[in-house]
């Protein structure tokens, strides 16, 4: 799990690169500047539209396997909010965690039901 470990590293450096340059140049109203593309109906509106059905994905993967509590929720609702910029550091930590065996990493509280 080296390689994963390695490319959620440098996404991660690179997600709050991109995040710093942004509010730098934009400002903090991310929302305002999303909805506007979603109400643009073109190819961002399509990616934007991808995304956050991506981000409630991960949201609702990340919730069922921390076993649906309040750490669980919140965990979800970063997931969603901060997209990468927390997803990826949840990641790698639960490869420590889990010392890289892939059944832990993607079942959760949910892998010791298998055993």
């Amino acid at each position: 799990m080296n390689a994963p470990k390695f490319l959620l590293s440098l996404s991660t450096a690179g997600i709050y690169t991109l995040t710093v340059l942004a509010i730098a140049t934009q400002g903090w109203n991310w929302p305002a500047i999303a909805i506007h593309d979603l109400l643009d109906f073109n190819w961002r509106t399509q990616f934007d539209f991808d995304f956050i059905i991506h981000l409630l994905m991960l949201a609702t993967w990340v919730v069922w396997r921390e076993g649906a509590n309040g750490k669980a929720y919140l965990f979800g609702f970063l997931s969603i909010v901060m997209g990468g910029m927390f997803s990826f550091p949840y990641l790698i930590y639960e490869m420590y965690r889990v010392q890289g065996n892939p059944q832990v990493l993607l079942l959760g509280i949910h892998a010791q039901e298998q055993n």
